[in-house]
């Protein structure tokens, strides 16, 4: 049980590593210290409860703790998701793009 905690950990702090290399996801590094990470969608453009949606429906368990921030909790397959991750939020940022250029 502990050594299935201290990899969860580890594979948090891998999440949150690969979330801030993502257009538009914010992750402050140093308040990941357990398999919890929240991350701040605010210049992803979207609010929180469509981006849950989008990953929900790509497999990626989420929860919005607020407008503009999710809340992951890790367990495995970390590389998984954040492919997944990162096609939802380039997905949303090119449907945001294109909603502008229509303005």
């Amino acid at each position: 049980m502990i050594d299935q905690l201290e990899e969860d950990h580890r594979n948090a702090r891998l999440l949150a590593e690969g979330l801030v290399r993502i257009d538009g996801l914010h992750v402050n590094l140093r308040r990941v210290q357990t398999n919890i990470v929240i991350c701040d969608i605010d210049d992803l453009g979207v609010l929180a409860d469509k981006f849950v949606k989008e990953l929900r429906e790509n497999k990626v368990l989420v929860n919005s703790v607020s407008k503009r921030k999710v809340r992951f909790v890790t367990h495995r397959g970390i590389e998984r998701a954040l492919s997944i991750i990162e096609s939802v939020a380039r997905r949303i940022r090119a449907e945001n793009n294109r909603l502008e250029n229509l303005r």
